[in-house]
């Protein structure tokens, strides 16, 4: 079998990584790309918070709904049942609703550790503003994300206006709702190991579970994360461990350091054959890299081994459709992707400039 690789470079995760980033539009503030997907190559997929968890009982327990120990919806095997997915929207945020660097203000061994020249705990929305993406009002606009680390959940799309003050509830004033019934599968930039191109799969779609019932705000549109944790065994085993072996030991049920979940082995149904696992990798010797050592070798992979660094995650992004309302006021705007997961007590986010017209105006711009 060939091994497929990708000219990219990723930092290890913390312990407890779920990590993820928005990669379309190509205005992203924190850089995520659709070229690059999971592989998290400038820490964009360490904007987050962390711990949090859901204020009150949880509103998600139906097993088609739920992404981890998916048989179990009360009772003190029910590990989840704090964690954001589980009352998706209700889970408090740190910082104004594009993430923080790192997870939280102090880094420990539980939070991300921010090194890429931002200090650990800046807010997301300080980053420096992109040339914003034009979409119509009243019109369908495509968005995506990636998975690095994959802890399950379900994520949606917001919206605030810049003449707005950018918070974490303006941004729950405007979610968008999903125009698609099935996800679109764009793959990032795989190359062999001589650094050619692979021709990827271009047209594959996979089912979404829409969800808009026990949602904050009440019947917003959140999409169920599509791709399935492994059950390597029961993570209710690992609930009685301090937090650090608790989150490692939480990962290894997920099926972390797996190519992909062994069949039958996964929360839920793959939706492709492959589709499933926490970060895909395998183990290989690399022959020509200096010293000759065995080493983890993810998915998709960096060829300059000479910088001794690998690169992981998913090598896809996750395209949707969103409304785009009619009733906005045009203007500037920043779209916030917010991810609950329900494997941790995390919320993942990133942000990118947009702009809404009028769909009369840009019809104008455009007439010789």
């Amino acid at each position: 079998m060939q091994k497929l690789f990708v000219v990219l470079v990723v930092s290890s995760c913390a312990l407890s990584c779920g990590h993820g980033t928005l990669t379309w539009p190509n205005s992203t503030r924190q850089k995520g790309t659709l070229a690059t997907a999971g592989a998290c190559v400038g820490m964009e997929c360490y904007w987050f918070t962390q711990p949090t968890e859901i204020p009150g009982a949880p509103t998600l327990n139906e097993e088609r709904l739920r992404t981890v120990n998916v048989k179990r919806s009360e009772g003190p095997l029910d590990y989840t049942r704090k964690n954001p997915w589980r009352a998706p929207g209700t889970a408090p945020v740190k910082g104004l609703g594009c993430g923080v660097a790192g997870g939280s203000a102090k880094h420990d061994n539980l939070t991300g550790g921010f090194t890429s020249g931002v200090g650990q705990g800046a807010d997301g929305t300080e980053l420096e503003a992109k040339e914003p993406v034009v979409w119509l009002k009243g019109s369908k606009a495509e968005v995506a994300w990636a998975i690095s680390a994959n802890h399950g959940g379900g994520y949606s799309y917001r919206l605030c206006p810049k003449t707005s003050q950018i918070t974490e509830e303006c941004f729950q004033s405007h979610v968008l709702r999903f125009a698609n019934k099935n996800h679109h599968i764009v793959y990032g930039d795989v190359r062999n190991p001589r650094g050619a191109p692979v021709q990827m799969p271009e047209q594959l779609e996979i089912p979404m579970v829409l969800v808009t019932e026990g949602t904050h705000p009440s019947g917003s549109h959140w999409a169920r994360n599509p791709i399935p944790n492994c059950r390597m065994f029961d993570a209710a085993e690992c609930q009685n461990l301090s937090s650090g072996h608790r989150a490692v030991c939480t990962q290894e049920a997920g099926g972390d350091g797996m190519m992909q979940c062994p069949p039958g082995m996964t929360e839920f149904p793959e939706p492709l054959p492959g589709f499933s696992g926490e970060v895909p990798s395998w183990h290989s010797a690399i022959s020509g890299y200096p010293g000759n050592h065995s080493l983890w070798v993810h998915q998709w992979s960096t060829t300059e081994f000479e910088d001794n660094m690998m690169s992981g995650g998913f090598p896809f992004s996750i395209m949707d459709l969103v409304e785009i309302p009619q009733d906005l006021p045009a203007g500037s705007y920043l779209l916030s992707w917010r991810w609950d997961s329900e494997q941790s007590a995390q919320v993942w986010q990133s942000c990118a400039d947009v702009k809404l017209v009028d769909p009369e105006v840009e019809s104008l711009t455009i007439l010789p």
